[in-house]
């Protein structure tokens, strides 16, 4: 019996090329994501959250994995998608925790996260440490320029530790590259043997926000001494334990939006 073979292409089959892995919205084997409830300090009623992610481990392994994504872009990823949660009114601020200058790619990730979300742009805050604004660059300038005029809010974060330069904070402000700055909860820890000195640094770092038209926040409002003493020195914003502590998305919108939750804290 003559035995028939199938035809045999003279050309190999072609492999597809790899797609790009789109930005996920959560990763998480990485992040377990929290809000934190920020407060206008002179009326005590919400004006925002602040998004915090913690790194989580599975129990018993100790072996460090490479990341996929750099934290900054797991945040924003995150943050967003929990911003497309929350009420229009309720700004949500992402830290970008980067330790050099902006990243270059940090506006066409934002872009391409807010068009898978829904999310609008001038809903959120974003919040850089001095090493991400020191850099004097055309880049930076542009990136800044930009995120400010879509109506991003642009906060120096952890004023008070480290080593704060002043005329960075004067340049950026001048250039108009800020919108506010968040004091460092560790400026607010009442150590009796700098509580003086801490007190001083708080009223003039709240003073030059001030002058400069900037929104001032601070973080670490435990007591009810601190939040009087940020109340009289003007501070405009804050967050701690006394005020609410973090919470699931989920649980944060029962908390603060549903029943009448959102009702001035007294």
């Amino acid at each position: 019996m003559p035995v028939t073979t199938a035809p045999v292409s003279a050309d190999p089959p072609k492999r597809r090329a790899p797609r790009a892995a789109p930005l996920r919205t959560e990763d998480r084997g990485s992040a377990a994501a929290s809000l934190a409830p920020r407060f206008v300090l002179s009326t005590l009623t919400l004006a925002g959250a602040d998004f915090l992610s913690e790194p989580t481990m599975a129990p018993g392994r100790n072996i460090r994995r490479r990341p996929r994504e750099p934290a900054w872009a797991v945040t924003l990823a995150q943050g967003c998608a929990v911003a497309a949660t929350l009420p229009k009114h309720c700004r949500l601020s992402l830290p970008i925790d980067y330790p050099e200058a902006i990243p270059d790619d940090l506006i066409l990730r934002l872009t391409q996260v807010l068009s898978q979300t829904d999310v609008s742009i001038e809903r959120l805050d974003l919040e850089f440490g001095e090493s991400s604004l020191a850099a004097d660059t055309n880049t930076l300038c542009y990136s800044l320029a930009a995120l400010r005029d879509a109506g991003v809010g642009l906060i120096l974060s952890g004023l008070g530790t480290g080593t704060t330069s002043l005329t960075l904070l004067r340049d950026r402000v001048l250039a108009g590259l800020l919108t506010g700055i968040k004091l460092d909860r560790h400026l607010l820890l009442r150590d009796p043997a700098h509580i003086e000195a801490g007190h001083v640094l708080t009223r003039t770092i709240v003073q030059l926000g001030s002058d400069f038209g900037l929104v001032t926040r601070a973080e670490g409002i435990d007591s009810q001494e601190t939040l009087a003493f940020l109340r009289e020195i003007g501070c405009q914003e804050g967050r701690g334990s006394l005020l609410g502590k973090p919470q699931p998305a989920p649980q944060f919108i029962s908390s603060h939006f549903q029943s009448g939750s959102s009702r001035a804290r007294s």
